[in-house]
């Protein structure tokens, strides 16, 4: 593969989410945008990436720009879902060692 993302590729829903996902854990630490919820920051995100990758590709028009916010408000959901199904993942994974650490602790004292 010599591309890793072309504008085609972008205008999918599958790896708008990706790029999404990616650019935000990337950008959300930087002073300043670290102050807005996260969520939010993915939704600016997927606004200019799905807006730019019709520009780039010459599909953009002023009377989609409802489709291209509404889109993305779906896209960035998406795209947070990916990040709490994996950090909710390995927080229950943790729990469960936890828990089962204390309950092997607690039957050895009896």
């Amino acid at each position: 593969m010599d591309k890793f993302f072309t504008y085609e590729m972008l205008m999918t829903y599958a790896t708008c989410v990706t790029a999404v996902f990616g650019v935000t854990q990337f950008i959300k630490e930087i002073p300043g945008i670290k102050k807005i919820p996260t969520k939010y920051v993915s939704f600016l995100v997927a606004v200019i990436i799905v807006t730019l990758s019709n520009v780039a590709t010459g599909q953009f028009k002023v009377s989609n720009i409802l489709l291209y916010i509404l889109s993305s408000v779906f896209i960035s959901m998406n795209s947070n879902g990916i990040y709490d199904f994996d950090t909710k993942s390995k927080e229950g994974k943790i729990k469960a060692e936890e828990n089962k650490e204390i309950k092997d602790g607690n039957t050895n004292n009896i």
